[in-house]
């Protein structure tokens, strides 16, 4: 049975207690630099405005932006309990007032149309189950003007670019491209089948970047 398969059978979300494993590899450097990489690009679009984090996971990236951004009102939303409780309980300690945590569905968002001046998301489109409902739904929440951000481990990135970012961080290389290799094979996407996603989306206007910023990291801009 290959990837793709086996995914389709998985929960959308990640249950429980992969959530916990999950927040531990979401606390290393690596993902800690690249949640304040992309904090910055946020806060470069917005710094007064709402923000919404689809697949916010253990909450770091809203957290990042926060502390960036600390103007802007800042929602993180996932579909996953335990995750929330986890951004809940680190929200808590870093004490800040501008961010929210809740648990939703991406596929079927209660906010109302045009609520957010920008959306983001990293490392869970890969997850979606139907991409395009999640990403007509963000155009639906999205105001008119705004952006959407969205970030995923890039399945095809070029060896070298991998090796090149494991050593900025700190890696042992060994360790590191390991760690890389089984995450690869769970959680990234290709840019062809993002692009397909995007060809049935609402969104008429996009861009999509190889090698963001140095990262194994497919970047989508969606233009509302």
């Amino acid at each position: 049975m290959g990837i793709e398969a086996i995914e389709r059978i998985l929960p959308e979300g990640i249950p429980f207690p992969a959530t916990r494993s999950y927040s531990l590899f979401a606390k290393s450097r690596m993902m800690q630099a690249f949640y304040r990489d992309v904090a910055v690009e946020v806060a470069r679009e917005v710094s007064r405005g709402r923000i919404l984090d689809v697949g916010t996971g253990p909450g770091y990236l809203c957290l990042h932006i926060s502390r960036i951004a600390p103007g802007s009102e800042v929602i993180g939303m996932d579909i996953s309990g335990d995750m929330i409780r986890i951004a809940l309980r680190n929200a808590e300690r870093a004490n800040v007032k501008n961010v929210r945590f809740i648990i939703e569905d991406a596929n079927k968002m209660s906010f109302g149309n045009e609520t957010f001046d920008l959306v983001v998301s990293t490392g869970s489109l890969h997850h979606w189950k139907e991409p395009v409902r999640v990403i007509n739904e963000i155009h639906r929440v999205l105001k008119r003007g705004g952006k959407a951000l969205i970030y995923d481990l890039w399945r095809d990135a070029p060896r070298n670019l991998v090796k090149r970012k494991l050593r900025e961080c700190g890696y042992g290389l060994a360790t590191g491209l390991l760690i890389y290799s089984v995450v690869r094979a769970h959680s990234s996407i290709t840019t062809e089948s993002i692009v397909r996603v995007l060809k049935r989306s609402m969104f008429r206007k996009y861009s999509v970047e190889e090698g963001w910023s140095s990262y194994p990291v497919v970047k989508v801009t969606l233009f509302k």
